[in-house]
């Protein structure tokens, strides 16, 4: 059974993604600490179903990936403080003769949660892993109501 990774646990996985606190400068902003770490693993608790990734090392690769997206966005959105503010993905941009336009697949972006991953990597990287475990076949009986 899958237990949830505590912050040093996310520490040993991201070894050289983040930048964190040295023990005794836990007020310097410009580190992630323990509490930013265990916010970012409550709330990809919420999201995340243990069960469509099944070994131990495979659901630890998912849940990290989307830990971090939490924690990312979260970092993003508290330096922002009063101001924070969310946009969706570029879909076209330009200056001039210079244009630039990435696109969601509408089967992505139609979905809230699915569509907030593309915000930054390491939810990218979820949604990778994430997908292929979404779509299967699923067989009906008939005279039942029941999958088989």
């Amino acid at each position: 059974m899958w237990v949830k990774p505590l912050a040093a646990d996310f520490k040993a996985f991201f070894v050289r993604d983040f930048q964190y606190a040295p023990t005794g400068d836990l007020n310097n902003l410009d580190y992630i600490i323990d509490a930013d770490i265990n916010r970012a693993i409550d709330t990809a608790i919420i999201h995340f179903a243990s069960d469509l990734f099944g070994e131990d090392a495979s659901v630890n690769i998912a849940f990290m990936n989307l830990a971090a997206y939490y924690l990312v966005e979260s970092i993003k959105n508290s330096s922002k403080g009063l101001s924070s503010s969310s946009k969706f993905p570029i879909n076209s941009n330009g200056v001039g003769s210079v244009n630039t336009g990435y696109a969601i697949p509408e089967r992505y972006a139609k979905d809230p949660f699915l569509s907030s991953l593309t915000l930054n990597g390491y939810g990218q990287f979820y949604l990778s892993i994430l997908l292929p475990l979404l779509v299967g076949n699923i067989g009906i009986v008939p005279g039942t109501t029941l999958p088989v």
